[in-house]
């Protein structure tokens, strides 16, 4: 059977779900419109609503819900008209555009309703009437620079029934399957050092036979195009389809018919972002950082291991990208971060659990390459330590302007030493300050710096292999460690490079991914049980893969023949 690659692509203006306030005076109190701005599955619950309450169990008696966004207070008559329509208002504080609306009812979807967009002055952009016709309902209605949204419920699909709304998306789904995605392929990355944090990427190309993407379409998708809108790649094998990963747009161009867009995973979203409320820590749990980090970049899908969480770090973060702060902090605990066909970063131990093995049926002939890594025979991993300074330093001496300025240390310091000789603080931290002066002046600003020394953990090989010299690898700028973890933390580095095994090869894909284990079979009755590091997958083009692979080999235990001999049992390690 074939396979080809589904693209769906949330065309939404990315920042309106947080900028939004939403606000009703109908709405039931046991309605919540702060879970609004989340797609909260709902039960499903019994009411007094004509012939809604089915007596076999399958309803949910309403006591104290936790999940209902939206139910009208009252209920329509019985020719399903209101007395007085319920309304629901969305206020902004930024102009915002989008291709369309998502509604999401629960229950059962009303007849007629009408949404009103505004400026964010009040003045009336665009009116329509909508006649839903389903329970998830898209309003393709492009309208650009919206400050304000009025949605008004006419009429109830059947008498005696409120309105239940859930959720809304500032846009719409689009989604391209194999007539209009001419290629579409995927970068997956992972260093199990965690020396570095990978970014997994997509390249994909879609024929625009809508014309969707023609500049001269003035009601084309193109116009709510904004870069970290979120697209989901599925890739059609066996009869089901298989995801292979959440991205975001990072870039993207048109051409004639031809649509491009270059994607990024959740990792390299961390990237766009800074981290400014980094400090100096003692025995501070992993997981509480990690979180600090992800709320900097307003990641909310993450999973951190609770024997990765429980680590306790000592050290300090200055102001970086999000991505940076969060590599430092896997590689002090030794965990690593990957979201690979996942909308998920998960952060983790890594374990050598063999997931699949792939034969030389699903090897492209000629395309196997092994080699061998250099030789490493110890790693040494600088540290920094941190301890605060006797006396008082000069932060900051120069003419600061009325009002409030933000100002950056290049080192840390004790947030509660800082003082000013004009002004007010109203912002203290250990890598930043924001004062306000009603005045313009000369400012001097001192506080105590934490001064930093270095240190280093080495681990070696206890003897140097035949024919090898010494060479050891070193890792810097590790400005946060466990003093509990330094030991294990070199030895997992040291036997990784022991790993130095190397595959190369294109294969077809089944369940292999990157960061996982694979045995990889050979024609002369080998395997090489190998970690993929990276891989390129083409999923408009058979499900084929590049991969780079580093592990080890070992005679099977199968019978195979070499030469005249018969061998079996007793694996070989190579």
């Amino acid at each position: 059977m074939g396979t080809y690659c589904k693209v769906e692509m949330k065309f939404t203006d990315v920042t309106a779900l947080s900028d939004a306030t939403v606000s009703s005076e109908d709405n039931q109190s046991i309605g919540d419109l702060s879970i609004f701005d989340r797609q909260a599955d709902q039960s499903d619950y019994g009411t007094l609503e004509l012939n809604q309450y089915v007596l076999d169990g399958s309803k949910r008696i309403i006591d104290d819900p936790k999940d209902i966004a939206f139910w009208s207070e009252n209920m329509s008559a019985e020719d399903c008209t209101f007395e007085e329509n319920p309304k629901i208002t969305i206020h902004f504080t930024g102009q915002h555009s989008s291709s369309g609306l998502t509604f999401y009812f629960e229950d059962e979807y009303p007849e007629e309703m009408k949404v009103v967009w505004y400026t964010l002055d009040g003045v009336k952009l665009y009116e329509k009437v909508l006649c839903p016709k389903g329970l998830v309902f898209v309003c393709d209605q492009q309208v650009q620079n919206y400050g304000k949204l009025e949605i008004e419920f006419v009429k109830t699909k059947l008498p005696k029934h409120y309105i239940k709304l859930q959720y809304i998306l500032y846009g719409r789904y689009i989604v391209w399957n194999r007539d209009k995605v001419q290629s579409a392929l995927v970068q997956e990355d992972i260093d199990m050092t965690s020396a570095t944090l990978s970014i997994n990427e997509a390249d994909i190309t879609i024929v625009d036979a809508e014309n969707d993407f023609d500049i001269g379409n003035e009601d084309g998708a193109w116009k709510s195009i904004q870069k970290n809108q979120e697209v989901t790649l599925s890739e059609y094998m066996d009869g089901t389809f298989r995801k292979m990963g959440t991205f975001f747009v990072n870039d993207f161009s048109f051409s004639g018919n031809v649509a491009k867009f270059e994607l990024i995973d959740s990792v390299g979203l961390l990237d766009k972002y800074t981290f400014y409320e980094g400090r100096i820590y003692v025995n501070v749990r992993a997981d509480i950082i990690l979180k600090s980090i992800f709320d900097a970049a307003g990641i909310t899908k993450y999973e951190i291991a609770e024997d990765v969480g429980a680590v306790m770090l000592t050290g300090y973060l200055g102001i970086q990208n999000c991505r940076d702060a969060l590599q430092k902090v896997c590689f002090a605990c030794g965990a690593v971060a990957d979201d690979s066909r996942s909308d998920t970063i998960r952060i983790y131990y890594p374990d050598r659990y063999v997931s699949s093995e792939v034969g030389t049926n699903r090897k492209l002939n000629g395309s196997t390459i092994i080699s061998l890594d250099e030789y490493v025979s110890g790693v040494s991993v600088e540290y920094t330590r941190y301890a605060l300074e006797d006396g008082a330093s000069e932060i900051y001496k120069d003419v600061l302007p009325v009002g409030n300025t933000k100002i950056v240390f290049a080192d840390p310091y004790q947030p509660e030493s800082i003082v000013a000789s004009m002004g007010e603080l109203l912002v203290v931290k250990t890598n930043y300050l924001i004062i306000r002066v009603d005045a313009a002046g000369q400012c001097t600003i001192t506080g105590k710096k934490y001064g930093s020394t270095s240190f280093s953990y080495q681990k070696s090989v206890e003897h140097i292999d035949a024919g090898e010299t010494e060479n050891i690898k070193t890792f810097t700028g590790c400005t946060l460690y466990s003093a509990a973890m330094m030991q294990k933390q070199a030895e997992r580095l040291l036997n990784y490079y022991a790993l130095r095994k190397k595959v190369d090869m294109r294969y077809l894909v089944d369940l292999e991914q990157s960061g996982k284990w694979v045995n990889i079979r050979s024609m002369y009755g080998g395997i090489a049980t190998s970690l993929i590091e990276s891989q390129n997958i083409d999923l408009s083009g058979g499900f084929i893969a590049t991969a780079n692979c580093r592990g080890y080999s070992e005679l099977t235990t199968d019978l195979f023949y070499a030469g005249q001999e018969l061998y079996a049992e007793g694996d070989v390690i190579i």
